[in-house]
């Protein structure tokens, strides 16, 4: 396997978010931008499409530029930011929220 992609509901309890889903991109680093990626989040977005999302949302670290660039390249634009939200290797990172509209396609 060289990477997944997950879409779970933003929030299993609110039925008020139904239409929202959480996605999260995970490849190994040798296949990134190759177009795997891309390639995921189309089959994504059409499964997310046919059963009802209208919205999808991702936390990427603020460190994490690539992915930021990822994303933006898909259609996703940042709309906020969890400072000190992630503690890794005993250093403080923030996350950036990003949004992806299924109406802006």
């Amino acid at each position: 396997m060289i990477g997944y992609q997950s879409l779970d509901l933003y929030s299993p309890v609110l039925p008020s978010m139904a239409h929202v889903g959480q996605l999260g991109t995970f490849l190994l680093p040798e296949w990134r931008g190759c177009g795997v990626g891309q390639a995921l989040f189309h089959a994504t977005m059409r499964f997310g499409a046919s059963v009802g999302y209208r919205k999808l949302v991702v936390q990427v670290r603020a460190s994490n530029l690539s992915a930021q660039a990822f994303y933006k390249r898909i259609g996703f634009v940042a709309c906020g930011r969890l400072r000190a939200q992630v503690m890794i290797d005993g250093g403080e990172d923030d996350e950036i929220i990003m949004e992806f509209f299924f109406a802006d396609l």
